[in-house]
C-alpha cells in the first residue's frame, strides 16, 4: 500500500509587490502590563531586497532597500491567565487588519507606513510557529502588497524595569515563572526566556 509523502515545509517569503525580500529577522515577544494580567504579543520582522545578480537598476523606480515590520502592543491581540503553556499555543489566531480595534501593524520603509486591508495568522508546523501575513500600505515608493510567511524565534516576556521578585510575580499572573530564566537588558527592564525554546 502506498503511503502520503509527508507534507512540505513551507517556504519563508516577503515580497513587496513582485519583488522578493530576504529575512533576516523573526521574532516573537511578548509584554506583561502591570495592570493587564495578560501577554501582549510582539513581533519583529526584517528582510532586505534581492536584487538579481548583473543588472543595472534604476534606483527611481525600486521598492525601499528594506523593511521592518511590527506589531505590537494590542490589547486585541493578547493571552490571558493559563492560556499559554508553550508559546505555540498561539497557534490557530487569526487577526483580519480591519477594524480600529486590531492590531497595529507598523512598516518601516525609511518612513513608518501603517498596513491595512489584510490580515495574519500563526500556525504550528512541524513544532515551530509561522506567521502568514498579508496587507496593503502606500508610501512615498507607492501603493504595495506585502505578502510574508515566517517561522518566528522566540525572544522573552518583558516587564518593565522591575527587580526580579516583582517581575516573577507579575508574569504569575499569566504563565509558570519556573518555566523561564529571568534576565535584566542593559535598559534595566526585567526580562523572561523560555527554558528550551518552550
Amino acid at each position: 500500500m502506498d503511503t502520503a509523502p509527508p507534507p512540505l515545509m513551507p517556504r519563508a517569503i516577503c515580497h513587496w509587490n513582485d519583488q522578493p525580500y530576504r529575512l533576516t529577522e523573526a521574532q516573537l515577544g511578548a509584554f506583561v502590563n502591570e495592570h493587564i494580567p495578560a501577554l501582549i504579543w510582539d513581533f519583529d520582522i526584517q528582510a532586505e531586497r534581492i536584487d538579481p545578480d548583473d543588472v543595472l537598476l534604476d534606483e527611481d523606480d525600486l521598492p525601499p532597500d528594506s523593511l521592518h515590520l511590527r506589531i505590537h502592543d494590542c490589547p486585541a491581540f493578547h493571552s490571558g491567565p493559563g492560556e499559554v503553556t508553550r508559546w505555540n499555543d498561539i497557534a490557530g489566531k487569526h487577526i483580519a487588519l480591519t477594524g480600529e480595534d486590531e492590531p497595529e501593524v507598523l512598516v518601516y520603509t525609511g518612513e513608518h507606513l501603517g498596513l491595512t486591508d489584510g490580515a495574519f495568522e500563526l500556525r504550528e508546523i512541524d513544532g515551530r510557529l509561522w506567521i502568514h501575513l498579508h496587507g496593503h500600505c502606500d508610501g512615498m515608493h507607492g501603493p504595495a502588497r506585502i505578502v510574508l510567511d515566517a517561522p518566528l524565534d522566540f525572544g522573552t516576556i518583558a516587564c518593565g524595569r522591575s527587580d526580579e521578585a516583582h517581575a516573577r510575580a507579575r508574569i504569575a499572573s499569566v504563565v509558570d515563572p519556573a518555566h523561564y530564566t529571568f534576565e535584566s537588558d542593559r535598559y534595566g527592564v526585567a526580562r523572561f526566556r523560555p527554558i528550551g525554546g518552550r
